[in-house]
């Protein structure tokens, strides 16, 4: 059997790809350096899709024991990867949701970044309807932060339970919709209270 270490790549410099002639005229310099950041950017807004593929081929598959690695935590604490455990799990969840679920075309999702798409999927996940997805993705995407982070926290707390005392019956009342909110009975509090 073959060791981790026989398959160690040897990873080219970032910069690899990316090297523009000082000796072109100024012009074409540019123009290259332009063509060379554009590339650059689109490759940097989908690595994440990339990643998250891998890492759900290698988890599903149990491709880390191959690697000698026991379990897939393991393998993500590798010195070589060092992804924390919510990190790797946030970028399989994106690709699973966005790729593999909605089978959209990466450059649908290129002006959202991984934190942001993580967050919106369980509100996206309420929608039925795959076009009304896209809609709200679309429109969530041409938000700023500020403004996405509002939209996002109206669209969940839409979904909760709202919760007050009321001195005119003596109770705790809980207002919810039917359709949007699942309850989970705890059994008899008031019991376990007296005990």
């Amino acid at each position: 059997m073959r060791a981790i270490t026989d398959y160690k790549p040897e990873l080219p410099s970032v910069f690899t790809g990316f090297e523009v002639d000082k000796t072109l005229p100024k012009e074409d310099y540019t123009f290259k350096l332009w063509q060379n950041l554009l590339i650059a950017k689109k490759q940097q807004g989908f690595l994440f899709l990339v990643i998250g593929k891998i890492l759900k081929e290698i988890r599903d598959d149990k491709l880390y024991t191959i690697l000698d690695y026991e379990n897939f935590g393991d393998f993500l604490g590798s010195d070589e990867l060092a992804f924390s455990r919510e990190s790797a799990f946030m970028y399989i969840r994106v690709y699973e949701y966005y790729i593999g679920y909605l089978e959209l075309n990466e450059e649908r999702i290129q002006n959202l970044d991984v934190s942001k798409l993580s967050m919106m999927i369980p509100v996206l996940k309420k929608i039925e309807d795959k076009a009304e997805v896209v809609k709200q993705i679309e429109e969530m995407s041409a938000l700023r932060h500020g403004d996405f982070m509002l939209k996002l926290r109206q669209k969940r707390a839409s979904d909760r339970p709202t919760v007050f005392y009321s001195k005119e019956t003596d109770s705790w009342i809980i207002e919810y919709y039917e359709d949007r909110t699942k309850l989970i009975p705890l059994g008899k509090f008031a019991e376990y209270q007296t005990r």
